[in-house]
């Protein structure tokens, strides 16, 4: 059973954003918990978060870092190909501690309790595993699923920011999904009571569940590419910023100047930034003229190695 947009934004609440922030900046995110269906089903759940993305399996669509390796450095050279997010389910857990070092942008199923060919799996793995990681991108989540309906996600040393772009995106979502359930409701009960059906058969027809969750998630993707296609815009212009500087001038955007010329309103500037280098292996901090991005270069040091 996958987990809907929709059925993640309810079951984690406030914890929603900052794991949306995560996966959009390509933090590694840990699932860990006992039921291993459970686990793997949110693996490839959270996959949905980045439609922008291609997703890839670990042991199925590739064994070996050196094959990964491969499609980030062709990210590196071309900005047309499409950003991966890469998926390891709980079973080769252990295949991927002794072949990968590298794991930005994994999303890895930590069966707790469990065995992995073999490795038994435990809190102490669990640190193991944190650490491993740490090792190259100082820094991940960790979503703890303990049943069906409760989970709990939380970042291991490191310091979110503001969440306000990814606040905006879930805050319009459920809005845009509850205005349009609210008109195809008020269209049917109309029609149904000048067919003077029954109540049973009203509400019925009323329960919109199914069409809930489709509406949620295709306002989710609408969302979610137009703060990429917002942020592709500002590479675009950023790297004509970087252009004139490299001739000498002191050419620099304010967060004004930059929002007006891409057609984006609202969100913390930082985060875009921070995005734009997650994705496009870009670091435009010296273009932009905010006080609040002095710290950004060790920022990009601890993700990066």
């Amino acid at each position: 059973m996958n987990y809907s947009v929709m059925r993640l934004i309810e079951l984690m609440g406030e914890d929603f954003p900052l794991l949306l922030n995560s996966i959009l900046n390509r933090l590694p995110i840990l699932v860990t918990g006992n039921d291993i269906e459970i686990v793997d089903d949110i693996v490839e759940s959270l996959a949905l978060l980045s439609p922008h993305r291609h997703k890839m399996v670990f042991w199925r669509d590739f064994t070996s870092e050196d094959e990964i390796l491969s499609v980030w450095e062709e990210e590196k050279h071309n900005y047309e190909v499409n950003r991966t997010t890469v998926c390891c389910l709980a079973s080769n857990l252990r295949l991927a501690l002794e072949r990968i070092r590298h794991f930005t942008g994994w999303i890895v199923g930590i069966p707790l309790g469990n065995l992995s060919l073999g490795m038994h799996v435990t809190e102490e793995t669990l640190d193991e595993v944190t650490t491993h990681i740490s090792q190259t991108t100082k820094t991940c989540g960790i979503l703890n699923v303990s049943s069906p309906s409760v989970m709990e996600f939380s970042l291991v040393n490191t310091e979110q920011g503001n969440l306000e772009v990814e606040k905006r995106i879930v805050d319009k979502i459920l809005t845009r999904k509850n205005q349009s359930l609210e008109r195809i409701r008020r269209l049917l009960a109309k029609s149904l009571r000048e067919a003077k059906v029954s109540d049973g058969i009203m509400n019925a027809v009323l329960k919109l569940d199914d069409e809930s969750e489709k509406i949620t998630h295709d306002m989710f993707v609408e969302e979610i590419n137009s703060f990429v296609h917002a942020a592709r815009r500002a590479v675009t212009l950023l790297s004509r910023v970087r252009l004139a500087r490299e001739l000498g001038t002191n050419t620099v955007l304010t967060e004004r100047n930059l929002y007006e010329a891409i057609g984006w309103e609202g969100g913390s500037l930082l985060d875009i930034i921070r995005f734009i280098h997650s994705e496009w292996h870009e670091d435009f901090s010296d273009c932009i003229k905010l006080g609040t991005l002095s710290g950004l270069g060790a920022w990009v040091d601890s993700m990066w190695g």
